[in-house]
Protein backbone atom coordinates (compact mmCIF):
# COMPACT_ATOMS: atom_id res chain seq x y z
CA UNK A 1 0.00 0.00 0.00
CA UNK A 2 1.53 3.19 -0.97
CA UNK A 3 1.25 6.11 1.68
CA UNK A 4 -1.01 9.01 0.94
CA UNK A 5 -1.82 12.45 2.48
CA UNK A 6 -4.77 11.24 4.92
CA UNK A 7 -5.79 14.86 6.01
CA UNK A 8 -3.85 18.30 6.96
CA UNK A 9 -4.70 21.24 9.05
CA UNK A 10 -3.62 24.86 8.46
CA UNK A 11 -4.08 27.89 10.71
CA UNK A 12 -2.82 31.36 10.31
CA UNK A 13 -0.10 32.96 13.09
CA UNK A 14 0.39 36.04 14.14
CA UNK A 15 3.24 37.25 11.93
CA UNK A 16 1.49 36.33 8.73
CA UNK A 17 2.65 32.70 8.63
CA UNK A 18 1.23 29.24 8.64
CA UNK A 19 1.40 26.54 11.23
CA UNK A 20 -0.33 22.90 10.73
CA UNK A 21 -0.01 19.55 10.31
CA UNK A 22 -0.04 16.27 7.47
CA UNK A 23 -1.77 13.18 8.86
CA UNK A 24 -0.56 10.21 6.36
CA UNK A 25 -2.09 7.20 6.45
CA UNK A 26 0.92 5.37 7.51
CA UNK A 27 -0.47 6.85 10.55
CA UNK A 28 2.18 9.19 11.16
CA UNK A 29 1.77 12.97 11.06
CA UNK A 30 4.25 15.83 10.01
CA UNK A 31 4.04 19.19 11.57
CA UNK A 32 5.60 22.32 9.94
CA UNK A 33 5.76 25.98 9.50
CA UNK A 34 5.75 28.66 7.27
CA UNK A 35 7.07 32.12 8.20
CA UNK A 36 5.41 35.21 6.53
CA UNK A 37 9.30 35.42 4.46
CA UNK A 38 8.62 31.80 3.10
CA UNK A 39 10.97 30.32 5.51
CA UNK A 40 9.65 26.50 6.58
CA UNK A 41 10.57 23.51 8.54
CA UNK A 42 9.12 20.30 9.03
CA UNK A 43 9.60 17.58 11.78
CA UNK A 44 8.22 14.56 12.62
CA UNK A 45 8.47 13.05 9.22
CA UNK A 46 10.57 10.28 7.68
CA UNK A 47 12.26 10.73 4.59
CA UNK A 48 10.71 7.83 2.95
CA UNK A 49 7.54 10.89 2.93
CA UNK A 50 9.31 13.88 1.99
CA UNK A 51 8.15 13.36 -1.74
CA UNK A 52 4.61 13.93 -0.49
CA UNK A 53 4.90 16.82 2.20
CA UNK A 54 7.47 18.63 0.86
CA UNK A 55 5.46 19.64 -2.69
CA UNK A 56 2.78 20.60 -0.14
CA UNK A 57 4.72 22.71 1.94
CA UNK A 58 6.16 24.28 -0.90
CA UNK A 59 2.98 25.25 -2.86
CA UNK A 60 1.69 26.67 0.66
CA UNK A 61 5.46 28.37 0.53
CA UNK A 62 4.66 30.16 -2.75
CA UNK A 63 0.61 30.81 -1.36
CA UNK A 64 2.25 33.31 1.35
CA UNK A 65 5.02 34.59 -1.17
CA UNK A 66 3.02 35.98 -4.06
CA UNK A 67 -0.38 36.64 -1.74
CA UNK A 68 -2.53 34.73 -3.66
Amino acid sequence: MTTQIKSKKITDIKNGGIRGYVKLTDKTTTHFEITSDGEWEQWGNSKENLCLTVPLIEKLQQMILCDC
